[in-house]
């Protein structure tokens, strides 16, 4: 016998009269649109980066051959790569493979290139983990660089279909700026949410202290513990 509450019983019924209404896109559709009117600069190739390969490294490897674009693929699993080769028929030259922590390859393509300008962060089920592979990339966007997060909706969405665990934090993070246009794709894939840099804006540096204010701490600290003559 079930034991679902009502609520539970009634959201149930309304996701799936969702998915009966609002037939799921397909994410490489989406990746088509948001790269569509991607040109590259002159001297300056294209930069696709995906953490999680996948499909979607098919369709960015497509986009690639029309841009020039180059395109850099993470994955922990290096056999997803001969996979991918083999259902492609191709041997995808225009995508370097780099297997192991998404983390350490995305550092290793930040310290090559100087902007990327796609990234589709499909990796491990973590909001920390996605949090912390777009910071590590976020110094390399530029005004018109754009990011597509998996499993991912906006804050207080309903009728997902899926668990949206990957963008609990990187969204609310995007939202949060005045640099970000973030767009919801509900039907597609499991919830995706995708973001477009308009401009460069001041990030916060934990680390920095304006060097004509720097030591005034210390001198009013020494001040107050200054010995009091008897």
């Amino acid at each position: 016998m079930s034991m679902r509450a009502p609520w539970q019983t009634l959201r149930g019924y309304a996701e799936r009269l969702f998915r009966r209404a609002c037939p799921a896109q397909d994410p490489g559709e989406l990746i088509r649109e948001l790269l569509g009117d991607l040109r590259p600069e002159p001297r300056q190739r294209l930069v696709f980066v995906e953490a999680g390969c996948g499909p979607a490294t098919l369709v960015l490897a497509e986009v690639a051959r029309r841009t020039g674009a180059r395109v850099y693929a993470c994955d922990l699993d290096p056999r997803k790569f001969d996979e991918l080769r083999e259902r492609a028929g191709d041997p995808l030259d225009e995508v370097t493979f780099l297997a192991g922590d998404s983390l350490h390859g995305l550092a290793q393509i930040a310290a090559r290139h100087e902007r990327v300008d796609f990234a589709l962060f499909d990796s491990v089920p973590s909001a920390t983990h996605t949090l912390r592979e777009f910071l590590l990339l976020e110094p390399r966007f530029g005004p018109g660089s754009r990011v597509l997060i998996d499993d991912a909706a906006l804050p207080g969405a309903r009728l997902l279909l899926g668990p949206r665990r990957k963008g609990r934090l990187v969204v609310p993070y995007l939202l949060a700026s005045p640099f970000w246009s973030v767009s919801a794709h509900p039907r597609t894939g499991g919830s995706m949410v995708s973001a477009v840099l308009d401009a460069i804006g001041a990030r916060s540096d934990a680390s920095y202290e304006d060097p004509g204010w720097v030591d005034l701490w210390r001198a009013a600290r020494e001040r107050k513990l200054r010995p009091v003559p008897v």
